[in-house]
């Protein structure tokens, strides 16, 4: 069975291959339809996450864009990932960079926890050892 990459190692490798693509739109002559749309290749984001195309367009298209698509108070409806007819499928790469700031926080605190729980072990264990051989 082939590893399945988390949603942070998807989110990385976009942010990672397009973030100068989206610094580099330029206000006079755009060459995409907005700034925050940046069309995306899901063929080379697969093939550096070592699974098919179909499992990150899955994975973008209907997870991705259900769990980090809003609405704001005006009912209008901010997407993660759309496909347009004249630039194909593109994701909102400022919601990118704010998921993956979620994510690496998230996995900042859970480094934290562990490595509480692991102390706490280890302590445990220190105690125990003094206390049968002392």
């Amino acid at each position: 069975m082939e590893s399945i990459p988390t949603d942070l190692e998807i989110l990385e490798e976009i942010y990672d291959r397009y973030y100068d693509e989206f610094r580099k739109y330029a206000k006079k002559e755009p060459d995409r339809i907005a700034r925050i749309r940046v069309p995306i290749e899901v063929e080379k984001i697969a093939v550096a996450c070592g699974v098919g195309e179909d499992m990150i367009f899955g994975r973008i298209f209907y997870h991705f864009n259900k769990k980090y698509s809003y609405k704001d108070q005006k009912g209008e409806v901010t997407t993660f990932f759309t496909t347009e007819k004249f630039e194909g499928l593109s994701v909102n790469f400022p919601l990118v960079a704010s998921v993956l700031a979620d994510k690496y926080a998230e996995k900042k605190k859970m480094d934290t926890y562990i490595g509480l729980a692991a102390t706490s072990v280890g302590i445990s264990v220190l105690a125990l050892l003094v206390a049968f051989f002392i």
